[in-house]
């Protein structure tokens, strides 16, 4: 469903003006990902009001997905099943239990999953120079010592437990789970594929 409307935006620009944008397979992926973020993020929050945890959904989502960015992970095939995957496990992080001690806790097992497993790319997926990794991954640490700061500050707990949520996916347990996830929506896919054909 997403990949019908990304590749359904990038037609109408490639068409608008064929000589000076991206080639549609580009243009096709971009979209995917614009459409995936706003789609995913907008569940997350409409979840969050239903659940009266907006706030904190916020906060966790995007710390999930800046740290998602900086160290990789392990990718559902299909877009859909990635957006339902994320806001399941979003919405049951938002339950975590949440104490001065836990915080803390939860930093320190982030921060140490996060320096023994990432980097974590697929092996389609485009990977970085090893100095421009090295700083993406030195970044996510930085944010994993600051969002305890912002918690004791700002009372925020959502960011900690949402760059928990990251390095527990970049655990061998958590791509393992993602690779057995991904084949099962594949699966499923295929199937009402040829239901609807």
């Amino acid at each position: 469903m997403i990949e019908h409307w990304a590749t359904l935006a990038a037609s109408k620009i490639k068409n608008m003006n064929p000589e000076e944008t991206a080639p549609h397979d580009v243009l096709v992926f971009g979209f995917t990902i614009l459409i995936n973020l706003f789609i995913t993020f907008s569940l997350i929050l409409l979840a969050g009001f239903l659940f009266g945890k907006t706030w904190l959904a916020f906060q966790v989502a995007l710390s999930f997905m800046v740290i998602r960015i900086l160290t990789g992970g392990a990718h559902l095939d299909r877009s859909l099943a990635c957006s339902i995957n994320s806001l399941c496990l979003v919405v049951l992080f938002l339950w975590l239990p949440i104490t001065n001690a836990l915080i803390l806790v939860y930093a320190a097992v982030a921060f140490l999953l996060i320096i023994r497993f990432a980097p974590y790319y697929e092996p389609h997926q485009m990977k970085h120079s090893a100095e421009w990794e090295a700083k993406k991954k030195k970044a996510a640490l930085a944010c994993i010592v600051l969002f305890p700061v912002l918690f004791f500050t700002l009372q925020t707990p959502g960011f900690v437990t949402g760059a928990l949520l990251q390095a527990l996916l970049l655990t061998p347990f958590g791509i393992s789970a993602t690779h057995k996830l991904n084949t099962f929506t594949n699966k499923g896919g295929d199937y009402l594929e040829k239901r609807t054909s």
